[in-house]
């Protein structure tokens, strides 16, 4: 737990793409100073974006990438296909969701082949357009892993009808352990406690969107024909006739669910070995520093 609370503080102090790695001082730094151990560089590596996102062997690992990608994009077809009102598909949370995960998918096979067709000179920085293309991948799945974690168990606990399909199996579970399997398995890229505003941002959006259709006219297709409340877009949701629930299960998944989501998928992100660069890399962009500042093994944001 000390060592936990460590990582994360320096975490916090750290830029939001962070490439150092801080692992925890071994027992003969016990007894000194935070400063000293914050400012040891024994204490700090760097991953490497390069070994990261397209690690060798880059055929098998970019191979499952692309098809992890094409599955996610299929079921999504499927969903939109299957949907007896396509137009309201993006209503949902899970649809949301889905999206962001599939999205994640696409960026993550794109940062693959380009790492490996255009490998950076340096590694352990993000600048130009490998910057570009790690940031986004980091922060959407920053966003997808808890999203899809918390729209599983929602939905099986909320909104299960008894109604088993492959699509519905695939948007509620097998998403989830696509990505995963992509961004902590064959990727490795582990989450930073600052990344937690863009699952955060995403949940409050989704709750604002849910309270704009609620009042806005626009109603539900799927519920015209019942005695339900006709603009909710989910039971659990009902803002105009079950407000406190609606305001209470709003209230818990900003402030409890997701929170303690993200702190789960952030110590598992960080359970497989990083990709590391080699002595002496991540640290040479950082001209007239020391070897023992802090700053020489961040990125700059």
């Amino acid at each position: 737990m000390p060592a936990f609370c460590t990582a994360a503080g320096l975490e916090f102090k750290a830029p939001m793409f962070d490439l150092a790695e801080h692992s925890a001082p071994s027992n003969a730094d016990e007894g000194t100073n935070d400063d000293s151990l914050t400012n040891d560089s024994k204490n700090i590596s760097c991953l490497d974006v390069e070994k990261t996102l397209s690690p060798s062997p880059r055929l098998p690992y970019i191979g499952a990438k692309l098809f992890i990608m094409a599955w996610m994009i299929s079921i999504m077809m499927l969903s939109i296909r299957d949907s007896t009102h396509p137009s309201f598909w993006l209503a949902y949370l899970t649809h949301w969701g889905f999206l962001v995960t599939t999205a994640y998918t696409i960026m993550s096979a794109i940062s693959a082949v380009y790492l490996a067709m255009r490998p950076p000179a340096n590694p352990g920085v993000l600048e130009g357009g490998v910057g570009l293309l790690v940031k986004t991948t980091w922060a959407l799945l920053a966003i997808a892993v808890p999203a899809e974690i918390l729209i599983t168990i929602l939905y099986w606990v909320l909104e299960f009808d008894g109604t088993v399909t492959y699509v519905s199996i695939m948007v509620h579970g097998g998403g989830m352990v696509l990505i995963i399997i992509d961004g902590f398995l064959l990727s490795r890229l582990p989450l930073r406690m600052k990344q937690f505003i863009f699952s955060e941002m995403f949940c409050f959006f989704y709750i604002l969107w849910s309270v704009i259709h609620a009042f806005s006219g626009i109603g539900n297709p799927y519920r015209v024909d019942d005695d339900r409340d006709e603009d909710a877009i989910y039971d659990s949701l009902a803002w105009k006739t079950n407000t406190v629930f609606a305001v209470v299960i709003s209230v818990a998944v900003l402030l409890v669910f997701n929170p303690i989501m993200f702190l789960l998928c952030r110590a598992v992100s960080r359970l497989p070995p990083r990709r590391l660069c080699g002595e002496g890399e991540g640290q040479h962009h950082f001209k007239g520093q020391s070897p023992n500042d802090e700053e020489a093994a961040a990125v700059v944001y």
